[in-house]
């Protein structure tokens, strides 16, 4: 897979080709938006954004033939081609942490201002949700008794920002691999070294005590957002002790496994792995004879 993604590189039509069949595909957008971040780390941003602009003319076209909303879709997958544009940049000029860092103070940021913009998100969100169930229910489909509406109002700002700061991450993540692939720079000792650092640690640290001290507003989204790039750090904490110590080669299947596939379970890994990151974020879990990783 990384060999493939090497070989788009030198192939700018079934480049932009592809990033603009795997945008609509569920799952698939990631890969999209990876291609871009590949072709920025390697080729220069204004390439990547050349491809970008080429790339959502060409899924409007074919949407609007398929009778689609193609402004919308088009627009959409133009912004997350540019977002994952400046990140295969950053990660160029800098590194890879300081672009996950940068990734999650950005929804961090976004999921502040909706929350300084909208006066009453928990209504938005609820106004949103009851038309969907209405709308679900016309076709056949039933999304749940109507008191669970109210109570996931309360977290869709934290849910839908940490969920686009996850799919910026994964598409970061999958760029730098065939990146690294290329260079000979193994991304998972990059990965193994990500930390979200001290910036985003006094962020939480402040997010935290205004939620237990009884000012809920805002706080409960604005921690699901940096809970996400703590997840990471626990990840890579993880990955660091199983390079470390040489646990057997499919110990990442009783981790990843049960995110994919068990929700009950997946629900208190998560927060698991984020207090392990915030942990290891305050005081160093990765160590080699004394010596901070």
């Amino acid at each position: 897979m990384a060999a493939s993604g090497i070989s788009l590189l030198g192939r700018r039509g079934p480049r932009i080709a592809l990033m603009a069949l795997l945008f609509p595909l569920p799952l698939l957008a990631i890969a999209s938006a990876g291609i871009t971040v590949l072709t920025a780390a390697r080729q220069g941003w204004r390439v990547a954004m050349t491809d970008a602009l080429m790339a959502s003319v060409l899924l409007a076209l074919l949407t609007a033939l398929a009778g689609g909303f193609w402004l919308q879709l088009g627009l959409g997958a133009l912004l997350s081609w540019l977002l994952a544009a400046a990140l295969g940049h950053l990660r160029s000029i800098g590194s890879l942490n300081l672009a996950v860092q940068a990734t999650v103070l950005l929804g961090f940021a976004g999921a502040l201002g909706f929350i300084a913009w909208n006066s009453d998100p928990e209504a938005y969100w609820e106004d949103i949700l009851v038309d969907l169930a209405e709308r679900a229910r016309a076709v056949g489909l039933d999304l749940g008794p109507d008191d669970l509406l109210p109570t996931a109002a309360q977290l869709m700002t934290g849910m839908m920002s940490a969920s686009a700061v996850a799919s910026a991450l994964g598409a970061l993540f999958l760029g730098s691999w065939w990146a690294g692939a290329q260079t000979g720079m193994r991304f998972a000792d990059e990965f193994r070294r990500l930390r979200m650092g001290r910036v985003l640690g006094l962020v939480a640290a402040v997010v935290g005590a205004l939620l237990l001290t009884g000012l809920r507003t805002g706080a409960d989204d604005l921690l699901l957002v940096l809970g996400v790039g703590f997840v990471v750090q626990g990840l890579a904490v993880l990955h660091w002790l199983g390079a470390r110590h040489n646990w057997p080669g499919l110990w990442p299947l009783a981790v990843y496994l049960p995110l994919a596939l068990v929700p009950a379970l997946a629900a208190f890994e998560l927060v698991g792995l984020a207090l392990l990151g915030l942990i290891d974020n305050g005081y160093s879990l990765r160590r080699a004879g004394g010596e901070l990783v």
